[in-house]
């Protein structure tokens, strides 16, 4: 079998943008931090709670938000790391269906579950809601591609992907925002690229997948 490690990534100019987009937006959260009603965190930034009607439009927008330097430095590298193969492999409109979508989702995961924390009022700004949807579609797409871990350790991308999902998940039910950390966001994107990737929506081709496996399993019992 074929073995791919990963030491770098596929550069597009979807990826561009996108990098350019968060930057841009990063240069202004620092040019305005602290000034009111031009600050563009607070203005940006996704609020559980404080959503639904008027600032619908953050359900998108904390996706292009970071909480400083390094947070946008390994946001930007991991979906310079992964994004550009799934933009080539599925074309630009589905890429950006599956990276905002799962931003997206990752937002409204955050709205739905953290809505009246005991904890008040919440922010949730970053793009890991959207990059854990890109981790996901590409370990269900790629199982078999090693990525170093640590710029050291080969480990399958879905082996690490199932990893940092699970710690999601656990911290998700002990503590949903804890060390500032948006779980529930991470587990809305991967839960939107496993729906996306799979098309369980898409009822027909899902009946179909379904009678097709039923028959291969009938198959063997016969053999």
């Amino acid at each position: 079998m074929y073995r791919q490690i990963r030491f770098g990534g596929t550069w597009t100019k979807t990826i561009g943008w996108l990098i350019g987009a968060n930057v841009a937006v990063f240069v202004a959260q620092m040019a305005t931090v602290g000034r009111g009603p031009v600050d563009v965190t607070p203005l940006l930034g996704l609020v559980p709670g404080d959503v639904i009607p008027y600032r619908a439009y953050t359900l998108i927008t904390y996706a292009f938000l970071h909480g400083g330097v390094g947070h946008l430095f390994f946001n930007m590298l991991t979906l310079y790391f992964f994004g550009g193969d799934l933009d080539v492999f599925l074309g630009r409109l589905r890429f950006l269906v599956l990276y905002f979508g799962s931003a997206l989702a990752g937002g409204l995961a955050s709205e739905l579950l953290l809505r009246g924390s005991s904890r008040g009022p919440i922010l949730v700004i970053g793009a890991s809601g959207a990059l854990y949807g890109l981790l996901a579609a590409y370990a269900l797409y790629f199982p078999q591609t090693e990525v170093l871990l640590w710029f050291l350790l080969p480990i399958k991308i879905w082996v690490l992907v199932l990893i940092w999902v699970g710690i999601s998940l656990l911290y998700a039910f002990t503590s949903p925002v804890g060390n500032g950390i948006a779980h529930l966001a991470h587990l809305g994107g991967a839960a939107f690229a496993f729906l996306y990737v799979k098309r369980i929506w898409n009822v027909g081709a899902l009946l179909k997948e379904l009678k097709y496996r039923w028959r291969r399993r009938r198959f063997r019992r016969i053999q």
